[in-house]
C-alpha cells in the first residue's frame, strides 16, 4: 500500500507540475511583451471579444500521466480484490489441516492475517513433537502494476512457505535439504547450516531435477524412506524445498545463538481448482506426516550421534572462542575498575599510609607474577 501509494502521488505530482506549467505559457502567449500605449483605429466592443480555444494536442502529456494514475488506482483495486479471492480460495485446505492437526490455529478466530494484498500470515500451535508453526503464502504482487510486471518476467511461482519448530531433544540433529538443482549453489553458498555440515549426494529415488544435500546418510536414507522419495520422484510435484536443520540458516554474530530443530518446507501454490486444491491438501498433509515420522521412526546409531556432535563441535569452535574472550574481557574491566578505585583512595592517603599500602601492594604484584611463572612452567 505505501509503495502503491507513492507511484501514485507521483504521478499526480507530475500531472500537477506539467498542467502548471502548460498554464504558465499560455499566459505569456496571450500577455506578451507590454509595449508603450498607441492610437489604434476605432473597433467596436463586439470585434474585441476573443474566445479561449482548449485544443487536446496542448494537454497530451497531461492526459497521459492522468490516465497512468488512474491505471494505478484500477490495478490496486482489481488485484487487491483478485488476490483476496485467491486467498479466500486457499484458505478452506490450509485451514482444514492446521485444524486437524494443532489445537489453536490463528488467533482463534480466524486462520490468515493479511501482511498486504500479497503477502499472507498464518500460525498454529499445540501439537506433539512441536512448538508451533508458522506460514507465510507469497502471492503475485497483482497490485502494484510495476511488481507483478517483474513477477511475470522473472516467472515467480505463487507459493506457501512452511516453518515447523521442532521439540528439543526428540532424536539427534541432523542437517539435510532436498531443493531445485538449478538454485542448489546459491542455496549452498547462502545457508549456513547447508555450506557447513552436508554435502551435495546422488540419489537414484528423486527426480534428477532435484538436488539432495546429506550430512548422515542413515538419517537421509531413513528420510527418503518416508514417503518423501516417491513425492520428489515426480517431476511436476509441487513440494519445491524440503529443509530438516538443527543449525541456524544464517551464520550467527555473536557466541550466545540459539540452535532449534526446525522443518521448513516450500509449497508451489497451483491453479486453485479443484484437483489442485486437493494436491496441495495432500502435500501439506505430508509435512505434518514428517513431524511424526522425524521424532518416532529416524533413529540413528550411537557413532552416527557422535560423528554429529563433534561436527557441531568443530563449527562453533569459533564462537567458543568468542565467549572465552568476552568472559576475559568483562573480568579485565572489572579488574581496571578496582584498581582505578583503589589508587583513588591511595591519593587521599598520608605519606607513611601510602607507603605501607606501595610496599603492601609491590609484594602482592610479585606474588602474582611468582604464580604466573608457576603455571606457564607446569
Amino acid at each position: 500500500m505505501l509503495r502503491f501509494s507513492s507511484i501514485s502521488l507521483l504521478a499526480l505530482s507530475c500531472v500537477a507540475l506539467l498542467a502548471t506549467k502548460a498554464l504558465a505559457d499560455e499566459l505569456e502567449d496571450v500577455t506578451g511583451d507590454i509595449s508603450p500605449p498607441r492610437a489604434e483605429p476605432h473597433i467596436s466592443s463586439a470585434s474585441q471579444v476573443v474566445s479561449p480555444q482548449l485544443l487536446f494536442a496542448n494537454y497530451k502529456i497531461e492526459a497521459f500521466l492522468l490516465s497512468v494514475a488512474v491505471g494505478l488506482v484500477a490495478s490496486y483495486f482489481y488485484g487487491s480484490r483478485k488476490n483476496k479471492e485467491l486467498a479466500m480460495a486457499w484458505e478452506r485446505p490450509i485451514s482444514d489441516v492446521l485444524r486437524a492437526n494443532f489445537s489453536l490455529v490463528g488467533d482463534g478466530r480466524q486462520v490468515f492475517e493479511c501482511d498486504s494484498a500479497a503477502d499472507i500470515l498464518f500460525y498454529a500451535s499445540g501439537r506433539r513433537y512441536c512448538k508451533f508453526v508458522q506460514g507465510h503464502m507469497v502471492l503475485r504482487a497483482r497490485q502494484d502494476a510495476v511488481a507483478l510486471l517483474n513477477d511475470l518476467a522473472a516467472n515467480t511461482q505463487e507459493k506457501v512457505e512452511i516453518e515447523v519448530t521442532l521439540n528439543d531433544g526428540e532424536s539427534g540433529g541432523f542437517v539435510f535439504a532436498a531443493v531445485p538443482r538449478k538454485r542448489s549453489k546459491a542455496i549452498g553458498r547462502d545457508r549456513y547450516d547447508i555450506a557447513t555440515f552436508t554435502k551435495i549426494v546422488n540419489n537414484d529415488k528423486v527426480s534428477p531435477k532435484v538436488a539432495i544435500f546429506s550430512e548422515n546418510a542413515d538419517a537421509t536414507a531413513q528420510l527418503l524412506d518416508s514417503g518423501l522419495g516417491d513425492i520428489l520422484a515426480d517431476e511436476n510435484t509441487l513440494l519445491e524445498e524440503l529443509h530438516v536443520t538443527d543449525s541456524p540458516s544464517e551464520k550467527p554474530e555473536s557466541h550466545d545463538f540459539k540452535c532449534e530443530r526446525k522443518l521448513m518446507a516450500v509449497i508451489r501454490l497451483p491453479a486453485a481448482t479443484t484437483e489442485g486444491l486437493a494436491r496441495f491438501k495432500e502435500v501439506l498433509e505430508f509435512v505434518f506426516y514428517l513431524v511424526d515420522y522425524i521424532s518416532e521412526a529416524i533413529t540413528l546409531r550411537p557413532e552416527s550421534m557422535r560423528k554429529l556432535a563433534k561436527a557441531r563441535e568443530e563449527a562453533y569452535k569459533e564462537f567458543t572462542r568468542m565467549a572465552e574472550q568476552e568472559k576475559q574481557d568483562a573480568l579485565a574491566k572489572t579488574l581496571a575498575e578496582k584498581r582505578r578505585i583503589e589508587l583513588e583512595g591511595v591519593d587521599k592517603m598520608s605519606p607513611e599510609q601510602r607507603r605501607k599500602w606501595e610496599e603492601k601492594d609491590k609484594k602482592k604484584q610479585l606474588k602474582k607474577e611468582q604464580s604466573k611463572r608457576v603455571r606457564r612452567v607446569r
